[in-house]
């Protein structure tokens, strides 16, 4: 299992990558991409596990919709793409 420690890192992470997605998004001006939606869905993601460790209840459930919705995102450019 994760320590609190760990965790913590782990979250710390996360939020730098969803950070990350985000402002690259932005600052292009552009419409969310593979990119920005693979970074919101890994930070996203980290940050979930992060919040069961370090249990938070209304942060996991929004980090988990915010994964879902980047996942959304993804499989959408993926299929445009085929």
């Amino acid at each position: 299992m994760i320590d609190s420690h760990t965790a913590d890192l782990i979250g710390f992470v996360g939020a730098i990558v969803i950070l990350t997605g985000f402002a690259y998004q932005t600052l292009r001006n552009a419409a969310p991409n593979l990119l920005s939606n693979g970074l919101n869905f890994l930070g996203a993601s980290l940050l979930a596990l992060s919040l069961v460790v370090n249990y938070n209840l209304p942060a996991l459930a929004l980090e988990l919709a915010w994964a879902a919705i980047a996942l959304i995102g993804l499989v959408r450019i993926v299929a445009r793409r085929r």
